[in-house]
């Protein structure tokens, strides 16, 4: 019985999630976003994942920490400029691309070793957590 579940589970298709850069252009942030898509914002040491699920969802993440904060802004003329404006703002972009029902959170992360993975091939991973808010490291306690 094992076994015919185990064909079964390799026969369904794999989900698949495919990255690729962005160019820097608040439009075509927004427009990616329109389609569906999740774009990853790199800003120093943090990624936000930015959604437009009715509202825009943005999930901001340190590189490889565990912890992260979670932001909802309504889908609003205002709020759809400031997502727009992030492009400007940004270190890099990038477009993912996963099927409708894929685990959000599971194609964070696939977002987040692809990024990691191109950030280290060309030598430009960061050196230290920076805020993606203020831009800054966070203040040592003495």
């Amino acid at each position: 019985m094992a076994n015919s579940n185990a064909a079964q589970q390799n026969s369904e298709p794999q989900k698949k999630i495919t990255i690729g850069p962005l160019e820097r252009d608040g439009e075509k942030l927004i427009h990616s976003l329109e389609k569906g898509n999740m774009v990853a914002i790199l800003s120093k040491a943090e990624i936000m994942y930015t959604l437009l699920r009715g509202d825009y969802l943005c999930y901001i993440h340190p590189i490889g920490a565990e912890e992260g904060r979670a932001k909802r802004l309504p889908n609003t003329e205002e709020c759809r400029a400031v997502v727009k404006n992030l492009s400007g703002l940004a270190d890099q972009l990038f477009e993912v691309e996963f099927e409708l029902g894929m685990d959000t959170m599971g194609v964070m992360q696939a977002a987040e070793n692809a990024i990691v993975a191109f950030l280290d091939s060309i030598g430009e991973l960061p050196a230290e957590d920076i805020d993606f808010m203020t831009g800054e490291a966070p203040k040592q306690n003495s």
